[in-house]
């Protein structure tokens, strides 16, 4: 979290995210103490070359966190907070220390807390890592889900052959499903399911809760691989860049955003391969995946301005420039002849 107000050192605060209050609000517990705090004041959690797989661990089992993610990992140590409000090394005990790596052969419940890496130069990404002494965890990823993405949650069982995995699925303290895996899916993520879940089994007990938190829906940056107005009878490409994972297909629509008119492609190029006067106009593009498709926003607006100007041939004719004037706008055909009719009747 952000620095908080009259702290000299001007340090950002390791805290735990307790539940969103408004769309762009959150409370966060730091050293016992609940903050309000707007998004642009909380670092989001990024995913890490090592990162642990899920948020909620059984005691006795053993757990690997690495900083060989981050750009350099010479210098970085994981780091964590506990529920003593302590911050410490690996080194100090908890842990063992190898490099930038450090390996936890036994969890028990102490070790549940806020977990990072840091160097002289700062600090990256944290995971939150809960350790429970019962009999039932909740798997749920580490890292925030960008909207659109799927999402399954497991109920998973210590100890047991038992064949019955029913299990319940709640969010916010609400149930959500009953499943009969012990598994639960939302096929596509959107920011409405962000919040705390955990998981039941009748019979051996329940889970503690994770929060899940879900990144925004991307907006994709539309170009042209021309620059300038494009010349009539050449190629123009567009591209719809977007920073997300695969599985996308692209959405092209022209004059207006009209999901009804839109051209689809399999990949983020979009060939016009002889540009003619009808092409100029104003394009946008969006990605989709899913079923139901979920799709990004839509780009913004990129104009594409056609010309029949190519400069005068080699031989300085002036006909090629006249006909590429007339390629462009047929009504100079028709001005050209009714000046010519004006000049003869005088």
């Amino acid at each position: 979290m952000k620095p908080l107000p009259g702290d000299s050192f001007g340090r950002w605060r390791v805290g735990t995210c307790l539940r969103r209050v408004a769309p762009r609000s959150y409370l966060v517990d730091v050293d016992g103490s609940t903050y309000r705090r707007n998004r642009v004041d909380l670092r989001v959690a990024k995913p890490s070359a090592h990162s642990p797989s899920r948020t909620q661990h059984f005691t006795n089992d053993s757990l690997s966190l690495s900083c060989e993610g981050q750009s350099n990992s010479t210098g970085w140590r994981v780091r964590r907070y506990t529920h003593n409000k302590k911050e410490s090394d690996c080194s100090s005990g908890w842990g063992s220390a190898t490099g930038s790596t450090c390996n936890i052969s036994s969890l028990s419940t102490s070790h549940t807390g806020v977990y990072w890496c840091e160097s002289e130069s700062g600090g990256s990404s944290n995971a939150n890592i809960t350790v429970h002494s019962g009999s039932v965890i909740l798997e749920s990823p580490v890292d925030p889900v960008p909207e659109g993405d799927p999402l399954t949650l497991h109920c998973l069982y210590h100890h047991t052959n038992s064949s019955n995995l029913t299990a319940e699925f709640y969010k916010d303290g609400s149930l959500l499903q009953t499943q009969t895996t012990g598994e639960m899916t939302i096929r596509t993520v959107s920011k409405s399911d962000e919040g705390l879940y955990h998981c039941k089994h009748l019979e051996r007990g329940e889970s503690p809760q994770s929060w899940i938190s879900v990144t925004e829906r991307p907006k994709p940056e539309l170009t042209s691989s021309h620059k300038g107005a494009a010349l009539i009878g050449s190629p123009v490409v567009l591209n719809c860049k977007l920073d997300q994972s695969a599985g996308w297909k692209f959405y092209w629509s022209k004059h207006t955003q009209n999901p009804e008119n839109e051209t689809k492609t399999e990949t983020p190029s979009y060939t016009i391969s002889s540009v003619s006067v009808s092409d100029g106009g104003q394009y946008w593009c969006r990605a989709g995946r899913g079923d139901p498709v979920y799709y990004s926003h839509y780009s913004d607006a990129l104009w594409i301005n056609t010309t029949g100007i190519s400069g005068v041939s080699d031989s300085g004719s002036p006909f090629p420039v006249l006909s590429s004037l007339m390629a462009v706008s047929p009504y100079l055909l028709v001005s050209i002849i009714l000046a010519v009719k004006y000049y003869r009747a005088r």
